[in-house]
């Protein structure tokens, strides 16, 4: 009597090429949801950026029509073209960084410095974070470095400064940014502010994809998109590290986030 083996066969088959293609499908969806993400986070330093680029395009304006206005004092046109020279390359240094995140496509994590990649960050955001009352104090040893995919990593970090700028509005406060090797193998990074906090029944929700408190908002730099938490959770578990929540409404919310250290024959390369 011989066994007919070619339909359970055919069926484990179609069922491995369906997981096979249904892994695929989440790999995607994955990639897109970092995009969508990384283009809300650009949209909403761009908004933020727009009143503080005004502040630059101003001056240089004025600086020009000051030099037109005066074709034969040579050294005041000249006090002017640099201020002009000045602000222009501020503004570009704006651009050209936004861009840099915008089109970043590296994958492969390498060593950098952390305290850099932060004041990189705020040149991103191009906002004087004084005007909204908010007091920003970075405690980051220079020497600190962290393996990261760069621009991957700064989207975290922006995801968490926005957020925190959000809960210190409009009132104001205190913005702490700090840094430090743990243990021998580990660096902690903690991000906290002195704002509105997360109510304790909320917490268990935020790192959920789409989920968000503040789809009333009117204004783009105040609305959330549900992405920001969910894609930094993402991203930090990619490269094998931890983020923890700790709040207290009305006093405050603090991130955590652990990083092993860069393996010791990386670090050189940084340093030159």
């Amino acid at each position: 009597m011989e066994l007919n083996l070619s339909g359970p066969l055919e069926r484990r088959q179609t069922i491995h090429r369906q997981l096979r293609d249904n892994e695929i499908r989440i790999r995607n969806l994955e990639q897109q949801l970092q995009a969508l993400q990384k283009l809300a986070t650009v949209g909403t330093m761009a908004y933020m950026t727009a009143h503080e680029f005004n502040n630059l395009l101003v001056p240089i304006i004025n600086y020009a029509t000051l030099a037109l206005e005066h074709e034969n004092d040579t050294e005041l046109i000249h006090k002017a073209l640099a201020k002009v020279v000045k602000n222009g390359n501020n503004a570009s240094q704006i651009i050209q960084s936004m861009l840099g995140l915008a089109r970043d496509r590296s994958s492969r994590p390498e060593p950098v410095k952390l305290l850099p990649l932060i004041e990189e960050c705020f040149q991103l955001l191009a906002r004087d974070f004084a005007k909204d009352n908010i007091t920003v104090n970075i405690d980051v040893p220079e020497e600190i470095m962290i393996a990261v995919v760069p621009a991957q990593f700064q989207q975290v970090i922006l995801n968490l400064i926005i957020n925190a700028r959000q809960a210190l509005l409009p009132r104001g406060g205190i913005l702490n940014i700090k840094a430090c090797n743990s243990h021998h193998d580990t660096i902690e990074i903690q991000i906290a502010d002195t704002g509105c906090g997360i109510d304790p029944d909320t917490i268990p929700k935020i790192f959920e994809p789409f989920f968000t408190t503040k789809l009333g908002e009117e204004k783009p730099d105040l609305k959330g998109t549900g992405l920001g938490l969910s894609v930094t959770r993402d991203i930090i578990d990619a490269h094998k590290g931890t983020i923890q929540v700790t709040s207290t409404p009305e006093q405050g919310t603090a991130f955590t986030i652990t990083l092993p250290t860069p393996e010791p024959t990386l670090v050189p390369s940084i340093a030159q």
